[in-house]
């Protein structure tokens, strides 16, 4: 049996396991939910802590009309790829969206083929490209196209700038160019990468280049919501910046961002998926521009200090009741650090069992001893809601742990830091 299909078969056992616990491939009742902050499954109802949704702009009124006044003009879809032709919405959407980044934009199908678009592109078999351990699966799959292609690919150590900097420096001596390919806002742990030191990266080696998946950091940050990284640092001419029209946008599909247009042009003309690949139908196009518009009014700013306000509560009371939190509340994407993936299974579950709907992170998404439990915060969260789970997950775990004979110090060491750092600030 081959690695990859050994990985599949295991994989696949892993999965089947999980369903049989009532963990994953759910399906919610028929039942409107209003604003994500309860789920309805199997007759009960649960506080959804799972939603990508961080600001409600996905069932925000304005949305859903324009959504249905695009169908009314346009139909349920407009199938003819983007290399051809794009309905009038496109013009405007990347108009507005350009705006909102101060650099050139195009609208892509999803993220992920909006990775496919553009590092195939703009990264040639004679360039080296290094990946954080943590980067998105997507970017990972995508560069395994370029490995293919004859570009050296490898990858660091999560955030290890002194690794990045010492691999810059032997690979840029055998290559044209040096990319590092990272998340802004990493989706398991929420935290943020160090963007201030990849600045420096970029100002101190001429060869190396930056591309960055800001697809959680999207909306609910940065000016006009362009996201963590451009709130952190200014857009450099060698970073290429993709991002989600869905999650926190309220929409579908990706975007890429771009320092010129030269740039753009390249990858708007020889991206595969944007000359193969279908377009975003009428519906999501008429919500995405009618977010683009919200996003460029004070409103993003509100939602974004609400939204802040609720990280920043559950922060502290996550370290009132000392649980082992990872991730140290910069995002609305929290990390409850469990170490061994039964731990993670099993406290899904028994929330769940007690009205709570929470993510796990396990392998392959994490290394096998680094699995917990991920939360995710949105405007319609309230602080009773919080409350309640982490009084939950406070009574609940002791029990969880001593079932695997582990203690909470060894959880710290298994994620490889300090308990005092571990807990929030």
């Amino acid at each position: 049996m081959s690695i990859l299909t050994s990985q599949v078969a295991e994989m696949n056992a892993l999965a089947v396991r999980l369903r049989e616990m009532g963990i994953i491939h759910l399906t919610t009742d028929s039942d409107a939910m209003p604003d994500r902050r309860v789920l309805h499954l199997d007759g009960r109802e649960l506080l959804n802590f799972s939603s990508c949704n961080y600001v409600g702009l996905e069932t925000d009124e304005r949305l859903k009309k324009a959504a249905i006044e695009a169908i009314e003009l346009y139909g349920t879809q407009f199938y003819t790829v983007r290399a051809y032709l794009s309905l009038y919405p496109y013009q405007e959407l990347e108009s507005l969206l350009d705006r909102l980044f101060g650099h050139p934009t195009v609208v892509m199908p999803t993220t992920m083929l909006g990775h496919l678009s553009c590092l195939p592109v703009l990264v040639s078999e004679k360039d080296a490209v290094i990946m954080d351990h943590q980067v998105h699966t997507s970017v990972q799959m995508t560069a395994r196209i370029l490995k293919s292609y004859g570009t050296h690919v490898e990858m660091v150590r999560h955030n290890r700038m002194d690794y990045l900097e010492n691999r810059i420096k032997k690979l840029r001596l055998q290559h044209e160019k040096v990319w590092y390919l990272a998340d802004g806002v990493y989706s398991m742990y929420g935290n943020i990468a160090p963007l201030k030191d990849l600045e420096s990266l970029l100002n101190q080696y001429d060869q190396f280049h930056l591309y960055v998946d800001d697809s959680h950091g999207m909306s609910w940050t940065g000016k006009h919501g362009s996201g963590a990284v451009l709130e952190k640092i200014p857009f450099h001419p060698r970073m290429v910046l993709m991002t989600s029209l869905g999650k926190a946008f309220g929409a579908s599909g990706g975007v890429g961002v771009f320092y010129d247009d030269v740039e753009k042009m390249t990858v708007r003309n020889c991206g595969r998926p944007l000359i193969f690949t279908g377009p975003l139908q009428p519906a999501t196009l008429g919500a995405a521009v009618a977010s683009a518009k919200i996003h460029l009014t004070d409103e993003i700013k509100s939602l974004q200090n609400r939204l802040k306000d609720k990280i920043h509560y559950f922060h502290k009371k996550a370290e009132s009741l000392e649980l082992p939190l990872i991730s140290r509340g910069e995002s609305p994407i929290f990390f409850i650090g469990l170490s061994k993936p039964d731990i993670a299974y099993r406290l899904c579950q028994l929330l769940k069992e007690q009205g709570f709907f929470t993510a796990i992170a396990a392998y392959p998404s994490v290394p096998y001893n680094n699995a917990g439990l991920r939360i995710m915060l949105t405007v319609h969260h309230l602080e009773n809601d919080m409350d309640l789970l982490l009084e939950a997950i406070s009574e609940t775990l002791p029990a969880v742990l001593n079932s695997e004979n582990l203690a909470l110090e060894q959880i710290y060491k298994a994620f490889g830091i300090e308990e005092s750092v571990a807990s929030p600030v």
